[in-house]
């Protein structure tokens, strides 16, 4: 299971990887000129009251997005309703990154952290935990990077340490099973890999719930004319739904973004 589960969770967010260029390319309102003034201008209309709502909570404290209330450019009006649901969807992927990221370094920094005991490691297997001491390196990097760089560098990152870990998962037929292999193996799962994924699934779907409010609004509001129009997004909206397995609904949600393209 888990397996798929790290191969959806890659899929959903090298979607957010292209659609950098489908951003860049949007006519810009007043003075937004990036990405990063984007995820700014959305940032303040998607904080919630509710204090028990843990995403957003998180989302108030993480240190990608930040947005000035007293500037007067901060004004998103002109932007459609449909691309204000992109915005927030962006917005969030970008949190559920950097609890990935985050929660990744974690895990690496204590399989590192064991294999410092090893008498004789091989040099596979030092080949091995240098990728992922360099990925640990990398993500205490994020803090140097501009807004927009760092939510770029978190997309990336997440896609990079799904591929670090696929690695050495011994299931996988395109994997040998090596002494290495099943060494890493064991050690990730004992350092909270597992744990990892599963808790990604569940921010995923709470996130999916308040997505849902989101889309329910939007779709209310059209015309007949306009749901003609999007016929492909009510589509997918009632294949996701009807979707009831947890970690298939993670890939039916990456056709999303291809709405958009």
């Amino acid at each position: 299971m888990l397996p798929k589960m790290s191969r959806r969770v890659t899929m959903l967010l090298s979607y957010l990887l292209l659609l950098s260029q489908f951003i860049n390319a949007l006519p810009q309102p007043n003075d937004v000129s990036s990405s990063g003034e984007l995820f700014k201008d959305q940032h303040q209309n998607n904080i919630e009251s509710s204090a028990d709502n843990r995403i957003d909570h998180e989302h108030n404290n993480n240190n990608i997005l930040t947005n000035d209330t007293n500037n007067p450019s901060n004004d998103n009006d002109e932007w459609s309703e449909r691309d204000k649901l992109l915005f927030y969807t962006l917005e969030q992927f970008a949190i559920l990154s950097n609890f990935t990221v985050e929660h990744g370094v974690k895990v690496l920094r204590n399989v590192l952290k064991d294999a410092s005991t090893l008498k004789e490691p091989t040099a596979t297997l030092l080949a091995h935990l240098g990728n992922f001491s360099d990925f640990v390196a990398r993500a205490e990097s994020l803090d140097k990077l501009s807004d927009d760089e760092r939510v770029g560098e978190l997309y990336d990152m997440v896609v990079l340490f799904t591929e670090l870990v696929e690695r050495h998962n011994t299931t996988a037929l395109a994997n040998a099973t090596t002494t290495e292999n099943l060494y890493l193996e064991m050690s990730l799962k004992k350092n909270g890999l597992d744990k990892l994924q599963v808790d990604f699934l569940e921010r995923f779907l709470t996130f999916a719930d308040k997505f849902n409010a989101r889309m329910d609004s939007y779709l209310a509001k059209l015309s007949p004319e306009q749901r003609v129009n999007e016929r492909k997004m009510i589509e997918w909206y009632r294949t996701f739904n009807a979707e009831s397995d947890a970690e298939k609904r993670v890939e039916i949600f990456a056709k999303f973004f291809e709405l958009y393209a």
